[in-house]
């Protein structure tokens, strides 16, 4: 059901509010002292070997770590930040440039255009920046990764959000308009019944299920967005997640996960991961909060799971780290109302500040990355003291 290499014992330290109070002050101020208006962030070693230039995007790059700080500093978590201002006006152009070595389509929301435009929206408000988003939000609509990372289910979240903050219908039809090209490229899988997408990403093709290149990270923004759908289309879509997570799950004794594709897997991966990008916690995180009773069993079993394999070696990030499956057990607490799930959450807290800590003795400085370092820490230790279970840059920016 999972690869006990890829994990490691949990520690048994409690949990102790004021030491993940100054984990999110040590991690912030040490950060911000990296930041120049020139040099960004310079790249972890964590992240890449090969490339020298500071990222940009919102996944490992400036405008994540400027969207985290930010946040941080606007809860009351963290004190003073550095002026982005410059910075952050530069970030689009150089982006573009970089992730063409990647993609062709500079779009998307972790990788691309949308989310560095978020960033710069939520600080500017500007028109023009607003319409630029909406273009990218349009050419992304039939994306053929058909996944989060790249195609439009994340640039359906940038929709969504600028739907809340401007209440301006046009981005419900944007949101609606990818919405409907999802669900005519779903196709029948004969393995297990259900409907599927087949992702084509990097020079391959597959049935991925996780939450930043499958399934459930496809469904999210619907199952978030649901109230813009007609009665009709929400019903469709709410029988389709149910009926396909069910179908797709591997259960045994008790517990639950999910292959990280339906088939072979793509060359050079594995099965049955427990990281957020891929297996139990990223469905968690995506469909918890679908409504009804039809996945409660499955995904307390997928939580149980994800507990008894304990923190990821990785390290204490959120993509593929112990902080992101400690949002499960968040999502789990709100869900269930249980407060060992809570519990939970936090002994995972404390054990990805202890990981965090010995990356900074390894490498000699922090790893500020959002969604792979210690930034996503940092947001994921203040829900562990506020009890909420908002995964950053999906359930809300």
């Amino acid at each position: 059901m999972f690869e006990p290499d890829r994990h490691e014992l949990l520690r048994t330290k409690p949990w102790s509010e004021s030491e993940a109070r100054n984990a999110i002050e040590r991690i912030t101020r040490g950060v911000s002292l990296e930041f120049t208006d020139d040099g960004l962030w310079p790249v972890h070693p964590l992240d890449r070997r090969d490339v020298v230039e500071p990222f940009r995007m919102l996944y490992y790059g400036a405008a994540g770590i400027m969207w985290g700080l930010d946040h941080l500093h606007r809860v009351g978590a963290s004190g003073s930040l550095p002026d982005f201002a410059t910075a952050r006006a530069n970030l689009l152009q150089r982006n573009r440039l970089l992730i063409h070595r990647f993609s062709a389509n500079s779009a998307s929301l972790l990788m691309g255009d949308a989310g560095i435009l978020l960033v710069d929206w939520k600080a500017s408000g500007s028109e023009e920046v607003a319409a630029e988003l909406a273009r990218a939000v349009s050419q992304n609509h039939e994306h053929p990764a058909l996944e989060l990372m790249w195609g439009s289910p994340g640039t359906m979240i940038a929709a969504l959000t600028m739907r809340e903050w401007t209440s301006d219908d046009a981005w419900s039809d944007l949101f609606r308009t990818s919405a409907a090209a999802l669900r005519r490229t779903l196709e029948h899988d004969a393995e297990t019944g259900a409907l599927l997408w087949t992702q084509d990403l990097y020079g391959s093709r597959s049935k991925l299920l996780g939450a930043v290149h499958g399934f459930a990270g496809n469904v999210f923004p619907i199952i978030r967005g649901r109230e813009l759908l007609s009665a009709e289309e929400w019903a469709w879509w709410r029988n389709l997640v149910a009926d396909t997570i069910v179908r797709t799950a591997r259960r045994e004794d008790g517990l639950a996960n999910w292959p990280q594709s339906i088939g072979t897997p793509r060359p050079g991966r594995t099965d049955l991961l427990v990281q957020h990008c891929h297996g139990a916690p990223g469905v968690i995180n995506c469909v918890a909060d679908l409504p009804g009773l039809e996945l409660d069993d499955v995904l307390v079993e997928a939580g149980g799971l994800v507990w008894q394999a304990g923190p990821l070696a990785k390290g204490s990030n959120l993509c593929h780290g112990t902080s992101g499956n400690g949002y499960a057990f968040l999502k789990l607490f709100r869900k269930t109302g249980n407060p060992i799930w809570l519990e939970r959450a936090r002994a995972f807290a404390m054990h990805a500040v202890s990981q965090s800590d010995q990356h900074l003795d390894q490498f000699g400085r922090y790893h500020p990355s959002l969604w792979t370092g210690d930034v996503g820490l940092a947001v994921y230790l203040w829900s562990c003291i506020q009890g909420d279970c908002n995964f950053p840059t999906m359930d809300f920016f």
